[in-house]
């Protein structure tokens, strides 16, 4: 990723898509109100020492919620995961049509996902396109997933449907941000707002095609609660939210009567569900 993508965005798609990252900025001013406008120097310190000390907390937070939406000309994709140092995770995603529920990831045990009602009728839809064979093998299929947590034992060969980001590991994500920003990164502490329910200083990085906004926690420890990145041109835009810091994660085995372990359902060493 080259320098002029932004220090904050590189961090925030680090953690949206589990990826390394890293970034610089070549410029001395931001962008306000469509002028350029010179960066006050006091703004700029406050906005630096908050955006790195937002970091390194999510850096050192035993778990914490990871909310993540974009939107694209592809669609609108969204995914939420509760996790902890451990790998343990709960979490749902609307990936898009088939690609919609709910997810349970145990470490050393197993990954239960859940797929929507929608997401189960899509498929259906989906398997009639196919011709009458595909379509029942589908409907045998969804009828016994619905309601169901599909059990995908640690290590099994048995191949099942896509789970949105499997690894749920939090040293993975946090361990893969990128460093302090360069001493020529700039951004920008805009006046105490309202969001997410409490008072937050938004604080902006901005580039020639870019904007990220950062929102940090305006009482107490400058936790971050939000990020957004905008595409300069105004076509595609992802949105972030951090919560439950430091709060256990609830990752539970759903009870038998309500899982099926596709490594006893699937045939021909193909997925649970492929059409």
């Amino acid at each position: 990723m080259g320098r002029n993508s932004g220090w904050l965005r590189a961090v925030a798609l680090c953690l949206a898509v589990g990826a390394l990252a890293s970034c610089g900025t070549d410029r001395r001013v931001t962008y306000s109100g469509g002028t350029l406008e010179p960066v006050v120097a006091a703004d700029e310190k406050r906005g630096r020492e908050l955006a790195v000390e937002g970091m390194r907390l999510l850096k050192d937070a035993d778990s914490v919620r990871i909310g993540v939406e974009t939107a694209a000309a592809a669609g609108r994709r969204k995914v939420s995961l509760h996790m902890d140092r451990d790998s343990n995770c709960t979490g749902t995603f609307d990936s898009g049509p088939t690609q919609r529920g709910d997810l349970v990831i145990i470490s050393g045990d197993a990954t239960y996902l859940r797929f929507s009602d929608r997401a189960l009728d899509e498929m259906l839809d989906m398997g009639a396109r196919r011709g009458p064979t595909v379509a029942a093998r589908v409907r045998e299929r969804a009828a016994l997933a619905r309601g169901k947590y599909l059990k995908i034992p640690t290590g099994s060969a048995a191949r099942g449907p896509a789970v949105p980001l499997g690894n749920c590991d939090l040293d993975r994500f946090t361990g893969a941000m990128p460093g302090a920003p360069d001493a020529d990164d700039s951004f920008k502490a805009l006046p105490e707002t309202r969001r997410y329910g409490t008072r937050v200083v938004p604080v902006v990085e901005s580039t020639a095609d870019q904007e990220t906004t950062l929102y940090v926690a305006a009482r107490g420890r400058p936790y971050v609660l939000g990020v957004r990145v905008a595409e300069g041109g105004g076509d595609g835009a992802m949105t972030m939210r951090f919560s439950a810091y430091d709060e256990p994660v609830a990752a539970r085995a759903p009870a038998p009567a309500r899982t099926l372990d596709i490594s006893e359902v699937g045939s021909g060493g193909g997925s649970l569900f492929e059409v």
